[in-house]
């Protein structure tokens, strides 16, 4: 005979991890213990310790905290009581749930959240490599400049609502470029084979620059968003977390997902600059074009990546469980982030990943 709890169990909703991380705020909290996904909004107000304490954990797994009878021994009647805000369980195949279970972080006392953390970081010394890949689910504050902190956060449509138009302008540009620069080496009574003849330039020269935009996201991700300070020094540890040490602490942080304009804007004019200088008469323009939509896939398919919920057996699922493992399982491999390509001939494919593609 089934019992009436084994039947709730199963007439109960199946979330995966990103699900419940959607919800860590008073108005609408979730917590996940030993499987089980409970809303517990309406005991926030309810709860002995006060509301603080369970916020504090929101979106993550409370089971150690629930069980750590050196921090507090809960009753039976606190299990009973917690059963009633049960809606639903984690999914027991998600890859992902698995390899984020715990983040709960490493000694978050020896830093003030709620104070920029950028100009912090640097105290932390020897501690700061093992703090920052001890991730956490939190909201992240860097400056305590409010005006300074408006410009440090940038939603996931800033990307393409930047980008976009530029890209069109200089694509715009290289074909007119191009245009001009066969109009003077060649004559033909038919301009409309200028014409031709530059847009068929263009459009080869674009389709060049979206791959070798991925094979840039790779060298830059891996060799220097992942250049890691060697010793407590002030300066290497803080431009560490200020240009990727804060993503890995912060996965899930929404804001700070995608690159702000104004720190990408140095490098598409480096890159800009070199292409134009190394390849004359539009051409170089054309490979820039192809490479910023290259970018913008990149940081749009990052953002997907971490909130998104992708069909499981699909591409993308697999592409999130592999970025998964590079946030969770071992950050020194996996640094293909829109496509895993790269990581096969410099052999930084995760040993977990190949295990399971095997």
């Amino acid at each position: 005979m089934v019992n009436k709890k084994e039947s709730l169990d199963k007439n109960l909703k199946i979330f995966n991890k990103e699900d419940v991380m959607q919800h860590v705020s008073p108005e609408d909290c979730w917590v996940t213990v030993r499987g089980g996904v409970y809303n517990v909004t309406k005991f926030l107000k309810n709860h002995p310790g006060g509301p603080d304490l369970i916020l504090t954990k929101a979106g993550s797994d409370v089971t150690n905290i629930l069980t750590n009878n050196s921090i507090h021994q809960h009753s039976l009647n606190a299990y009973n009581l917690l059963e009633q805000y049960k809606i639903g369980c984690v999914d027991e195949q998600d890859e992902e749930y698995s390899q984020m279970s715990s983040m709960e972080g490493w000694n978050e006392n020896l830093v003030d959240w709620n104070k920029g953390m950028v100009f912090q970081v640097y105290k932390l010394g020897h501690n700061y490599l093992k703090w920052v890949h001890s991730p956490v689910n939190k909201k992240l504050k860097l400056f305590d400049s409010e005006f300074v902190e408006f410009f440090s956060k940038t939603p996931w449509y800033v990307i393409p609502l930047v980008w976009i138009p530029i890209i069109i302008i200089v694509s715009m540009l290289s074909i007119n470029e191009m245009h001009e620069s066969i109009s003077n080496k060649f004559k033909f009574e038919n301009i409309y084979v200028y014409k031709s003849l530059a847009l068929a330039c263009f459009c080869f020269s674009f389709s060049v620059g979206l791959p070798l935009w991925t094979l840039i996201e790779y060298m830059l991700h891996r060799y220097l968003f992942h250049l890691e300070p060697k010793g407590p020094s002030f300066f290497w540890i803080t431009m560490h977390f200020f240009f990727h040490g804060q993503h890995h602490k912060v996965p899930f942080d929404e804001m700070r997902l995608v690159f702000p304009p104004a720190c990408a804007s140095v490098f598409a004019f480096l890159l800009n600059y070199l292409l134009v200088s190394v390849l004359p008469h539009g051409i170089g323009r054309a490979v820039f074009a192809g490479g910023m939509l290259g970018y913008v896939i990149y940081d749009l398919t990052h953002y997907y990546l971490h909130h998104g919920s992708p069909a499981r057996g699909s591409w993308v699922h697999s592409l999130k469980y592999y970025h998964v493992l590079h946030h969770f399982d071992d950050h020194s491999t996996g640094f293909g982030i829109s496509t895993k390509l790269w990581d096969y001939p410099f052999s930084t494919v995760n040993k977990k990943f190949l295990e399971k593609s095997n």
